[in-house]
């Protein structure tokens, strides 16, 4: 839920292989001691060293995006593994006007890693397949009050990536990001009337 806050990091993933054996899914909290990345990286090296040249892609669903420091532990894992292919999906946005965080998304997304805003067939998706999926007949996940919260964190996402964009995309090895740090956004302020909400991001 976009609307709370909370202190702890979920993380749930989802490999599927290129060569049609049955998709790995498995989830993840932060603890006092790491960051939820951690465990997922650590868990999916272990995954991968049996069969080093599998290509795979892995989609990521993360009630917070990472941090700065995880983005960089992210990226040194794919260029270690260049035939995993990674999608990650958000819930939301982790100090997001922190600069160096907002600068480790765009050098995530420069270096091939798409990053979205979870929407509400996400949300479902996950209910159905990673969460209860032991329950087919229990009625779909749909939940509509997150509209707002999704629309607010899509725009902001959107504006913090939004210089890597304009710069340009393709893997480069991730020393080479740290050099150029882009100074944030301005603060993005919105005022949803219909909803008798106002909203600072």
């Amino acid at each position: 839920d976009p609307s709370i806050l909370p202190r702890e990091t979920y993380l749930l993933y989802e490999i599927k292989w290129s060569y049609g054996r049955r998709p790995w899914q498995r989830w993840f909290c932060s603890t006092s001691r790491e960051h939820v990345e951690m465990y997922f990286l650590n868990d999916v090296h272990e995954k991968l060293k049996n069969n080093p040249s599998a290509h795979c892609t892995i989609t990521c669903y993360m009630s917070w995006s990472p941090c700065g420091y995880c983005c960089e532990d992210i990226m040194d894992f794919l260029w270690e593994w260049p035939n995993v292919n990674l999608v990650i999906y958000v819930a939301r946005l982790y100090w997001h006007q922190n600069k160096f965080n907002r600068q480790g998304l765009r050098n995530l997304e420069s270096f091939g890693v798409p990053i979205k805003v979870m929407n509400l067939p996400d949300y479902s998706y996950c209910w159905r397949t990673l969460v209860n999926n032991e329950n087919s007949s229990e009625e779909d996940y749909w939940p509509m009050y997150l509209a707002p919260w999704i629309m607010l964190y899509s725009l902001e996402l959107q504006t913090i990536l939004q210089v890597s964009r304009t710069v340009g995309s393709g893997k480069v090895h991730p020393e080479m990001n740290h050099s150029h740090m882009q100074k944030p956004v301005s603060v993005l302020e919105i005022s949803l009337a219909s909803f008798g909400l106002s909203f600072v991001l």
